[in-house]
């Protein structure tokens, strides 16, 4: 490999430096680990970089410190300042166990300071990972997140401290639960998303030329992820954006995916009783039906749905028990005796 080969050579070089320095953030220090990820050789300059920064600190060796000239230096600069004392008492108080380690304690005291200066602690990240199917995971804050086929989330040991930032490669949906004093940064190969409480999608791939951004529900600001012109675009509900290689950061006037589709898992029930039915349309649809005569809740239902709306789900199980539905608001009732 040659080092020719690297976009950007000298800016990788100074943010790796800055890396072992402990000068970066969280995020930037996100966007190194990617970039270093994103090719081989990109690996092997960030190990030769680093290999080179640690060869040079070890040159830079601290001197043999000699206790006794250490305490002279303090006792020159304390005792022998302030009042005489005579030489034999002198003679006899440096002898002292407790001054000695006095001279020690602040050796390493400068010692310590010291070395804090050049020792950085290796930030440690979270994959989150989905090969085959969708799979739905938690975050740190509670936030929910599903993620597509062959795709990766990863989060820093630090997430939730200051901020809330997670890496992407692939496809995932998030339900972010809100906080206006930490928002919601999803890093991508393209593109910076953030937002503070949204459900919203991003599909962002490396063997890709886009990244899409996909909002169902709040508002979520969209920018390129190395522009320094500041420009954003403010997305809301139903609304789409695209990030690419070559055109940069716009809105799409293309209707948005279903962008839920995907991340709801197939409901299937088997003989279930109608009180455990709905306490899944409940949880994975977010649909609420009540029952307006509780007996029917031993009543047996056997049906697939995967991708079918709720509205059709509840008609469906209205009609295979003998029930009729109302709805008031956005509450479901079912009335009737039930079961057949």
């Amino acid at each position: 490999m040659k080092n020719a080969d690297i976009q950007n050579i000298e800016y990788w070089y100074e943010t790796i430096t800055a890396y072992k320095q402990g000068e970066l953030s969280e995020q930037e220090t996100m966007e190194l680990f990617r970039w270093k990820e994103e090719r081989s050789e990109h690996a092997v300059f960030f190990e030769q970089t680093v290999q080179a920064w640690e060869a040079s600190r070890e040159k830079t060796a601290f001197p043999d410190f000699d206790i006794s000239k250490a305490w002279a230096k303090v006792k020159a600069q304390t005792i022998d300042a302030t009042q005489p004392i005579e030489r034999s008492l002198w003679n006899k108080v440096s002898a002292m166990p407790f001054f000695r380690a006095a001279a020690a304690v602040l050796v390493l005291v400068t010692l310590t300071w010291a070395m804090s200066k050049i020792m950085v602690t290796k930030p440690t990240f979270t994959d989150l990972q989905s090969f085959k199917g969708m799979k739905e995971f938690y975050l740190p804050d509670s936030s929910k997140v599903y993620l597509h086929d062959t795709t990766t989330l990863r989060y820093s040991s630090t997430y939730g401290e200051e901020e809330r930032m997670v890496f992407l490669d692939g496809e995932a949906f998030f339900e972010v639960r809100k906080d206006a004093a930490k928002p919601f940064t999803v890093l991508s190969y393209r593109s910076r998303v953030i937002v503070k409480g949204t459900s919203f999608m991003v599909c962002s791939r490396s063997k890709d030329s886009i990244d899409v951004v996909e909002v169902e529900e709040g508002k979520v600001a969209v920018l390129e992820k190395y522009s320094r012109s500041g420009k954003e675009l403010m997305l809301t509900k139903g609304m789409k954006a695209c990030v690419d290689v070559y055109g940069g950061l716009h809105q799409s006037t293309e209707t948005i995916s279903n962008t839920a589709a995907w991340r709801n898992k197939p409901l299937i029930f088997v003989g279930a009783p109608l009180a455990d039915v709905l306490k899944e349309l409940k949880s994975k649809r977010n649909t609420v039906v009540v029952l307006d005569n509780k007996q029917a809740a031993s009543c047996r239902f056997t049906g697939e749905f995967e991708n079918t709306p709720a509205k059709d789900i509840v008609e469906i199980i209205a009609l295979s028990l003998n029930l009729q539905v109302v709805k008031e608001g956005d509450t479901f009732i079912l009335k009737g005796e039930g079961c057949k």
